[in-house]
């Protein structure tokens, strides 16, 4: 058989190219049934000469030939442009992260998803309230002066409208989550040197549901920003330790390493949580270092942290951004950074081992425990850092798994961590054992995420873009388990030609494999995203302002406007999961949910809503029920029953019902009903009572969504009664036949009319 009968062979069975590939590499013979190659691929290859029967049953006897026509045939395959699949998997972080749309574009209304981001946009929009150039309010200016400052910015750019501060917060997760994105396809290949891993892990991160739905469309708080600098720290970590010291690309790579951490440390005040990994991969690759020849490339690294620890610094002391003991944790890696760089260079000058700098980084390690108990802002710090994971109350700060085990795991975080696992020892040995210290790093902040994500869910975002990387080498490697495309670069052997048949490097195309092995690559692959989009939209429905609270929302922000309700006057008081909704809309103080979150359930829960009066008088303006179907039955009692299924009117004689709490609407959505009371002074109603001991008082009410009857109850003393009144209307006192007409005026003044 000549060589065109070899091709022609290969263009009738396209499948056959990657299996003989694949055998090519077997040290022992092989079987043609095992293999599922078909008796007249096998009769052919025999007749060619290119194979032998053997006692182990068929081996190659002119691999050259057999190789040489592999590789014409995968010359002339179909091939996609790695660009335009990079395109594709950033074109499916951005459908999986749409399903909120419909929830967030509301009738000429941004409505963002769940409660946070009303808090950046409410910040945002004071920064802005003095003119177009932004001016951080104090609240911004600790914690995440540079998140808000730049979405400020970005809204001064669309005009500084409140519309634009919508916009702006309503995009900028999925902008953060597609360069996020592009960054990890760059860790991946950077490592790799395989496209086909960069693709899959941009494609692992896009349906990570705990990435996806803190980068929803909607979802705007500073997680989708923390993500950005954390990527961009480890592709700056990765590229300097691929490249010599002298090449200026390195120390490129160092520069955007100093930005990357500067930005870190201002957007959040949590941060030495982010930069801790960073500290634990350079420990782990300056013993690499001492290990592996050539030019020293720790001094670019270093580098990068000094200058991203003044750059942090300097903003600090000139704008006053982040709190202190957040800019000095970025100081002290830096100097832990220096002194690590000094123990290497000495530790290679004297021709030592590694084991020599171990034992010089416990030493270094024993120093910053000592400043930091020493010094009582770093202390202070650290205590606040215990309690901030000992904080409960929330759903987000429980543990992956804490509700529903090994099936939370991977609603919360997908695939990505399922196929990372068995890969983190591998990539530790490669990184350790052929001395690519850059998958130390990526198995560092795996680790450490996902310790974090164990402890509280909503790191689970955090660790997605690590756990995406090593998801990556796995999932392709998976696939050439199954024989639907080579192994991945890294797996290969040394003979192997890395990228023979299907362009698994770094180059600009890849090679399209036949139909049968495309159709079960797109199962696998729809399988991971089908599961991880179905998750991630399920979480984003939680998330999604319920249409109750937004039809409540609309109609108590007409009502403020066409009144002119001032603040406080005007505040909502409602579930804290949901107060900064209501208030941003209402009356933009959107700021803090603290009240809410101490008074609100104590006030439902309470027996007597009028003893709330005090409480709420001239601080709380409106007060919004819900049902709560998870709780059951409600007694009667409580002021939940007396407000939301009465609304406001006694229940028996001994359950009198509330006298300042007057009903103005009422929804009933499919997620449940929504009631909105305001808090007035109610209209005192005084009479005789004709030697009855208990008065009865009626009212017919009507509000928009709901038509009720009223009633209170007057206990009399001495022959006269007296009782409070929240709603206008005409009263019937039943068994005197008498009939009072109270105005809105009366309610609203506090007023007393004698009966």
């Amino acid at each position: 058989m000549t060589d065109d009968d070899l091709d022609e062979l290969l263009a009738d069975r396209p499948g056959l190219a990657s299996t003989l590939d694949r055998l090519l590499d077997a040290d022992d013979g092989w079987h043609p049934d095992e293999e599922g190659m078909p008796p007249a691929a096998v009769a052919a290859l025999l007749d060619a000469g290119c194979v032998a029967e053997c006692a182990d049953g068929y081996r190659f006897t002119d691999p050259a030939a057999v190789r040489s026509a592999i590789e014409r045939a995968a010359a002339g395959a179909p091939r996609v442009p790695v660009r335009a699949a990079v395109a594709v998997a950033l074109l499916l972080v951005v459908l999986v992260r749409l399903p909120t749309a419909p929830g967030v574009f509301r009738d000429g209304w941004i409505v963002l998803a769940s409660n946070d981001p009303y808090f950046y946009r409410a910040l945002v929009d004071q920064s802005l309230a003095g003119g177009p150039i932004p001016s951080l309010p104090e609240r911004a200016v600790r914690g995440e002066p540079l998140l808000v400052a730049t979405l400020a910015t970005a809204t001064a750019l669309l005009g500084g409208s409140t519309w634009a501060s919508g916009f702006v917060l309503a995009w900028y997760p999925v902008a953060a989550a597609v360069a996020t994105a592009w960054l990890v396809y760059g860790i991946a290949l950077r490592l790799s040197g395989d496209a086909r891993v960069g693709l899959a892990a941009a494609g692992l991160l896009a349906v990570t549901p705990a990435h996806a739905y803190r980068t929803a469309l909607g979802v705007a708080d500073h997680h989708a920003f923390d993500y950005l600098w954390l990527a961009l720290t480890v592709l700056a970590v990765v590229e300097v330790l691929g490249r010599a010291d002298r090449d200026r690309r390195a120390w490129y790579a160092a520069a955007v390493l100093g930005v990357a951490v500067a930005a870190q440390t201002l957007s959040w005040e949590a941060a030495p949580l982010l930069l801790f990994p960073l500290a634990v991969s350079l420990a782990l690759v300056a013993p690499v270092e001492v290990r592996r020849p050539g030019p020293e490339r720790l001094s670019p690294l270093v580098a990068g942290l000094v200058g991203g620890a003044a750059l942090a610094h300097a903003v600090h002391l000139v704008l006053g951004w982040q709190f202190p003991a957040v800019v000095y944790a970025l100081d002290l890696l830096a100097v832990g950074g220096v002194g690590l760089l000094a123990a290497t260079v000495g530790v290679r000058r004297l021709g030592g081992s590694w084991t020599w700098l171990a034992a010089a980084e416990v030493v270094l390690a024993a120093v910053a425990v000592v400043v930091v108990r020493r010094s009582a802002l770093l202390s202070g710090e650290l205590g606040r850092g215990v309690a901030f994971f000992s904080s409960t109350g929330a759903a987000e700060l429980t543990g992956v798994g804490s509700n529903y085990g090994a099936v939370g795991v991977l609603v919360i975080l997908g695939f990505a961590p399922v196929l990372a696992a068995p890969t983190l020892v591998w990539a530790a040995h490669r990184g350790w054992s052929r001395l690519e210290p850059g998958w130390l790093v990526v198995v560092t902040y795996v680790v450490h995420f996902g310790v974090l994500a164990a402890l509280q869910r909503r790191f689970g975002g955090e660790l997605a873009p690590f756990a995406a990387v090593l998801g990556g080498v796995a999932f392709v490697a998976f696939a050439a388990w199954l024989d639907l495309l080579h192994p991945p670069v890294p797996m290969r052997s040394d003979a192997t030609t890395p990228a023979a048949t299907d362009g698994g490097d770094a180059a600009d195309d890849l090679v399209v494999p036949d139909r049968t092995r495309l159709a079960l690559l797109g199962g696998l692959a729809g399988v991971v995203v089908g599961s991880g989009s179905l998750y991630a939209a399920l979480i984003d429905r939680r998330l999604v302002i319920a249409d109750a609270t937004y039809e409540a929302t609309r109609w108590i922000t007409g009502y403020v406007e066409r009144r002119a309700i001032p603040y406080p006057e005007n505040y909502v008081l409602a579930k804290w999961g949901r107060v900064r909704v209501y208030n941003y809309f209402v009356n933009g103080e959107a700021v803090s949910y603290a009240y809410a979150r101490r008074t609100y359930e104590d006030f439902l829960f309470s027996s007597d809503a009028d003893d709330w009066y005090e409480e709420f008088d001239g601080r709380v303006g409106f007060v919004v029920t819900r049902d709560l179907p998870h709780l059951g039955a409600v007694g009667a009692s409580t002021v939940q029953s007396c407000l939301h299924d009465r609304f406001g009117a006694a229940a028996t004689e001994g359950i009198e019902g509330a006298g300042h709490f007057r009903a103005l609407y009422a929804t009933d959505s499919g997620d449940g009903a929504r009631k909105v009371f305001r808090v007035v002074p109610g209209a005192t109603l005084r009479g005789t009572a004709d030697g009855a001991e208990t008065v009865r008082l009626v009212a017919d009410v009507s509000i928009p969504g709901a038509d009720f009857e009223y009633v209170r109850y007057a206990h009399a003393t001495d022959g006269s009664f007296e009782v409070t009144v929240a709603h206008p209307g005409r009263y019937r006192i039943e068994d005197h036949g008498i009939v009072v007409d109270v105005t809105d005026r009366a309610v609203d003044r506090g007023e007393t009319l004698t009966v």
